[in-house]
């Protein structure tokens, strides 16, 4: 047995092992809180980026470093990165380059001897290019493709069967209260004619997780914002209430006041006429009553007069 021969057998029984090992229940507390949801994915940019970064790799020779793509103009805002690594480096000690954290013991299917890791930053695009129904991106899309470059002339996007998942770190996210409203998602081929997103937990701050190369961004749903502008509508409604009783509230006082001011005003009148016509006719004196003052008169007895005094009269 040759060099060769023996070698292709190494390969093979490092594979054969691998997707042993690879059983459902390594990646369970990925796709047990996952669902799939169809989206539309941008193909022909895929396609334009990853020639683009094979443009930059072609004028440099160095294997293990990231180079940074030069993009046109009309793509602006928008990072890609390439890096080319033996297939032995990744099965060591996986490819920690970008945002995106491989693992060891990966192995890339088919088995390539050269390998090329094509990252994506899609930047201020990802609202563009990406949409799940009833969510809407928090984050960027993040993504990284697999291509086999051990001929130059003969590139493919080929797979990674890892043993642990790929990691995709979003940075901007760390704080823990944010888990129980966001979700992470991935955009992967399920075949050449259908595209999918899967949704999945977010169980780190700012860390996803995946079984596969791809797009990955953080989500939230749009009911959130539903219920704040529900929430908001009912706190406004609750104070347009309170506002409306208070409001009515001080109508009532005010009228109140106004009634019982015009009553002192006309009570005050009629005494002032009633004096005034008591100055033009008979003096009166003055008493308190009460706590009013009011004129009074002096009292003026007849005198009596006897009765023989008629009699007298009469009979004379």
């Amino acid at each position: 047995m040759n060099s060769k021969s023996l070698t292709c057998c190494v390969v093979f029984l490092l594979h054969t092992n691998l997707l042993s090992s690879t059983s459902p229940s390594s990646l369970i507390h990925i796709n047990s809180t996952t669902s799939i949801l169809n989206v539309t994915l941008p193909h022909s940019l895929s396609q334009s980026l990853e020639d683009f970064a094979l443009k930059t790799l072609t004028n440099q020779h160095h294997t293990g470093s990231l180079y940074r793509a030069v993009l046109p103009n009309n793509l602006s805002g928008i990072e890609v990165s390439i890096v080319r690594l033996s297939g032995k480096s990744i099965w060591n000690a996986g490819a920690r380059f970008s945002n995106v954290l491989i693992p060891a013991r990966s192995v890339s299917v088919p088995p390539a001897r050269r390998v090329a890791i094509v990252y994506q930053n899609l930047g201020n695009w990802s609202n563009h290019w990406y949409t799940v129904p009833g969510y809407r991106l928090i984050t960027s899309v993040l993504g990284f493709r697999v291509l086999d470059v051990s001929d130059q002339d003969n590139v493919k996007e080929i797979s990674l069967k890892m043993k642990n998942p790929v990691k995709i770190l979003f940075r901007d996210l760390s704080d823990e209260k944010m888990l129980s409203r966001v979700s992470c998602v991935s955009f992967k081929a399920q075949n050449e004619d259908k595209e999918a997103a899967r949704i999945s937990r977010m169980i780190l701050p700012g860390v996803c997780y995946g079984s596969s190369h791809g797009d990955y961004s953080v989500i939230e749903p749009l009911e959130k914002d539903k219920k704040k502008k529900v929430a908001l509508w009912g706190t406004w409604w609750w104070l347009w209430m309170v506002g409306l009783v208070l409001g009515l509230g001080m109508l009532w006082f005010l009228g109140f006041v106004c009634t019982m001011g015009l009553r002192i005003l006309r009570t005050k009148k009629i005494q002032v006429m009633m004096e005034r016509e008591a100055n033009d006719g008979e003096v009166f004196e003055s008493r308190w009553v009460g706590g009013s003052k009011m004129p009074s008169a002096t009292v003026t007895r007849t005198l009596p007069e006897s009765e023989s005094r008629f009699e007298n009269g009469y009979h004379g």
